[in-house]
């Protein structure tokens, strides 16, 4: 379509247009009748600013010395008067063509064109318009009317110019010879040709002397009927084809070109005359033909037709706009959308507007379309009634292998006669990489006093962008997901309260009666390692930094000082594209080889435990504590010292270690020590628990090894897996007093018969002690059930006694019990039988 929206100004607006081909000065003719006059036209003198007419009739020797108007012709500046010339009309024609001819950005003000320099555009604008209006070149000062001719007469005149102290500068035209009332039609042009454009015709011919104007005519046959297409009578000079050679020597020509409706786009018509003419449209055929009017509006006879001549749209579409692509990172595809083209690059509707391809096209950057190579998608048609278009880009190879792959699209809009638009702008769309990077492997940690230090294999992919160092808690050796429903057994059914069994009869009184006694404490849930917290993000640089110095790659310094946990490190690889290795928050069954499980090493002791009972019994004193809940609290160690007087703690050198109790993970069972424990080397995480448990808090240690009456001072203090055993003078000791409940044995009885006199004699064992017995009871029954009555009045001290008040022929029944020195009596001897 058209690319020369600009022409709807006036035709003299062409680039090519510079001056109107006429003489120097003309004189015509009124018609005969009312208002006769000769009209005067000239062309500016170079340096002249007034002009005189001298008249003179064609019979007369000379021209006068007097000029024939009063005072000299000059360019009007008195807006009335400059009002009254052009406005005449309703439609004001002359006042338009003036302010739009010479305007730029604002209408121009005639009233002002007093203002203009000679050298400027605008007063060449203004020369070319007063070659075809007499009101305009009055107002210009090149114009001039004669009024007092005589019909007939023939009259010959000269326009002399003057400067600005009004002395003659010489002539602008003379001898300008013509017969007032008498007029002859100019001739048409004797060449015409017309040029096809793209909605636009260039119209050109050859000068015609004394032509103010030209009416240009056109017709889709022939034969006709012609249409004039040219408001104005005015022409201009034409130095170029539309196809931009030159033109020598150059035509007077008009440019004829279709009008658009400027916010539609669409087909509109302009006025001529008060006609409404359209066109021409591209692929129709058109003739032309051209008269030549005078100043007087006259028009002469038409010039041969010329044609037919057919407009060709090469004008490039509108390039595609609102291109839009969105990509779907699930399918690897990337949809496009467009606004559909249906004008061209000048905003005119393009016919047929369902004729419009897009075409289609994807590059690998922004850069210029016309240097990089790019790949052809293909095509749409423009879909009439439709605002937009898409289409989807479903090329497999557009997801990248490693990292984000970024393409751009552009597209080009074709019309039917293959007239193609420039590049639209690019857009981009980015395909992400949705394939995690493999499995950080070779985890290897090490542990110091105050952090543990980790590695591992950096991973193959190119696209690594860093690694995420994540941490949780091991259970022995291992990371244990919590999982509600996970059951086990060994610490569900863990009883503390039946350690020992308080329902064994192997045990002993003593035994049963502290397990009955003994801490109980809550059933505890599963193990459960806990969730994963983040650390920190090492760049891939970083470790290969710290690969190259031989270092490890991540320094956890988070942990507390002297924990006794084991802490689990999960590593997980990110690439350029944000894809994370294995699965999250819960490690894949892949990942869980790969988290390595530390611990600090340890130096520091376990807190000192807290006697919470001490308890004097028979023949032993039972100590228990509770000490801090420390998962790698390996024994408690208890240590005691001997004390005359309860309220006098003995100096720390006086505690001597005399047993302990092991701590133990369900189900084994807490051991008792016969020795103190040693550490076997560094402890490992396979022996840390991940939480603590009432058994390694509490435990219980019964000493056998005590005497009676004896004040007794004890120590509990804790020992982990390291050997790192708390300092005796850090536990606080507590004294309690001993005692003896012990019943002495049954003596061993032996029962004899005495006939004369008739007597049963007892003897029994062990021998009397005056320093463990204060002697002996005989006790008889006359039946071996009882009841057993004693026989003796007071302690036997010796180990015999003779039973005389006895019956001859009567069975008895003896047994023997010894009365020990703390006043108690020990078990009674089974019962001996005697029959006298």
């Amino acid at each position: 379509m058209s690319s020369r929206k600009i022409l709807l100004l006036p035709i003299f607006f062409l680039a090519a247009v510079t001056t109107i081909k006429a003489q120097n000065g003309v004189a015509v003719s009124s018609n005969p009748g009312p208002g006769l006059h000769v009209a005067l036209n000239w062309e500016p003198h170079s340096t002249g600013v007034k002009y005189n007419i001298f008249r003179k009739k064609n019979t007369d020797a000379s021209y006068p010395l007097t000029p024939l108007n009063a005072s000299p012709v000059v360019i009007l500046s008195n807006c009335p008067a400059i009002r009254t010339l052009l406005i005449t009309s309703p439609d004001s024609a002359n006042w338009k063509i003036v302010a739009r001819s010479l305007s730029d950005v604002v209408l121009f003000n005639p009233c002002a064109i007093s203002t203009l320099a000679r050298t400027s555009e605008k007063y060449k604008r203004l020369k070319i318009l007063a070659k075809s209006s007499m009101p305009i070149a009055i107002a210009a000062g090149l114009g001039y009317k004669d009024n007092t001719v005589v019909n007939g007469t023939t009259y010959m005149y000269r326009i002399v110019a003057l400067n600005a102290s009004n002395t003659a500068l010489g002539n602008v035209a003379t001898d300008l010879t013509v017969t007032a009332g008498t007029f002859v039609l100019l001739p048409p042009p004797a060449s015409v040709v017309a040029d096809p454009g793209d909605a636009t015709i260039l119209v050109r011919w050859n000068d015609v002397a004394g032509a103010a104007g030209y009416i240009i005519e056109r017709a889709p046959a022939a034969a006709g009927v012609y249409q004039r297409v040219n408001e104005s009578d005015f022409s201009a000079e034409v130095k170029n084809k539309l196809n931009g050679d030159t033109l020598v020597p150059s035509w007077n020509g008009l440019l004829d070109f279709k009008r658009y409706k400027i916010i539609t786009g669409n087909d509109s018509t302009h006025l001529v005359k008060g006609i409404a003419i359209s066109g021409p449209d591209n692929g129709s055929p058109y003739y032309y033909r051209i008269s030549t009017t005078d100043l007087f509006k006259r028009a002469g006879a038409v010039s041969a037709i010329t044609g037919p001549v057919s407009p060709a749209d090469s004008t490039r579409p509108s390039v595609p706009t609102d291109l839009l692509a969105t990509p779907d990172d699930i399918t690897g595809k990337i949809t496009l959308r467009w606004t559909q083209v249906t004008k061209d690059m000048n905003g005119h509707v393009e016919k047929p507007d369902s004729t419009i391809l897009t075409k289609i096209y994807r590059f690998t950057s922004s850069d210029n379309p016309d240097n990089i190579p790019s790949v052809y998608l293909g095509q749409a048609i423009t879909i009439r009634g439709l605002k937009s278009r898409d289409t989807i880009d479903a090329d497999p190879n557009l997801r990248g292998i490693y990292g984000n792959k970024t393409w751009w699209y552009r597209m080009k809009a074709v019309d039917l006669n293959g007239n193609t638009s420039q590049w639209s702008t690019a857009v981009s769309a980015i395909i992400k990489d949705i394939t995690p990077p493999s499995i950080a492997k070779g985890v290897e940690t090490k542990g110091f006093e105050d952090y543990i230090s980790v590695k591992w294999i950096k991973n193959p992919e190119p696209d690594i962008a860093s690694y995420m160092v994540y941490r949780s808690l091991c259970h022995l050796g291992d990371w244990v997901a919590c999982t509600p429903k996970q059951e086990c057994k060994e610490w569900a059914n863990y009883d503390a309260d039946k350690l020992p069994d308080d329902k064994d009869p192997t045990k002993s009184p003593n035994e049963r009666e502290a397990a009955g006694t003994a801490p109980k404490g809550p059933r505890l849930p599963c193990p459960c390692s806990g969730s994963f917290v983040f650390l920190g993000e090492i760049t891939k640089d970083s470790v290969q930094r710290a690969i190259n110095a031989g270092n490890f790659f991540f320094n956890d310094r988070t942990i507390p000082a002297g924990s006794p946990l084991c802490y689990a490190y999960w590593i997980k690889a990110k690439d350029s594209s944000d894809n994370m290795s294995g699965s999250f928050p819960i490690p894949s069954a892949a990942e869980r080889p790969q988290i390595k499980c530390e611990r600090l090493r340890d130096r520091t002791p376990p807190e000192a435990a807290l006697i919470s009972g001490l308890f004097a019994q028979a023949e032993q004193i039972k100590v228990e504590w509770i000490g801090p809940p420390t998962q790698d609290t390996r024994a408690y160690h208890v240590y005691r010292a001997e004390g005359t007087n309860p309220a006098v703690e003995p100096g720390p050198t006086a505690y001597n270690w005399v047993g302990g109790m092991t701590v133990e993970l369900p189900p084994t069972v807490p051991q008792v020590l016969a020795i103190p424990y040693t550490a076997t080397g560094i402890a490992t995480c396979d022996k840390i628990s991940v939480q603590a448990t009432p058994w390694m808090s509490q435990g219980y240690f019964e000493d056998k090894t005590i005497k009676a009456k004896l004040t007794y001072w004890y120590k509990v203090v804790g020992i982990d897996y390291d050997g790192n055993e708390t300092p005796n003078d850090k536990a606080a000791a507590i004294s309690t007093f001993s005692f003896s409940r012990q019943i002495a044995p049954a003596p061993v009885v032996q029962v004899d018969k005495q006939p004369e006199p008739c007597a049963a004699v007892i003897k029994w064992t062990p021998v009397y002690d005056p320093s463990l017995h204060i002697g002996f009871i005989v006790y008889r029954a006359n039946n071996v059930g009882g009841p057993y009555l004693p026989v003796v009045v007071s302690p036997v001290k010796g180990n015999s006694y003779m039973d005389t008040n006895v019956i001859k022929g009567q069975t008895y029944w003896y047994n023997v019990g010894a009365l020990m020195s703390n006043g108690r009596l020990s078990t009674l001897s089974a019962g001996q039988s005697v029959t006298l």
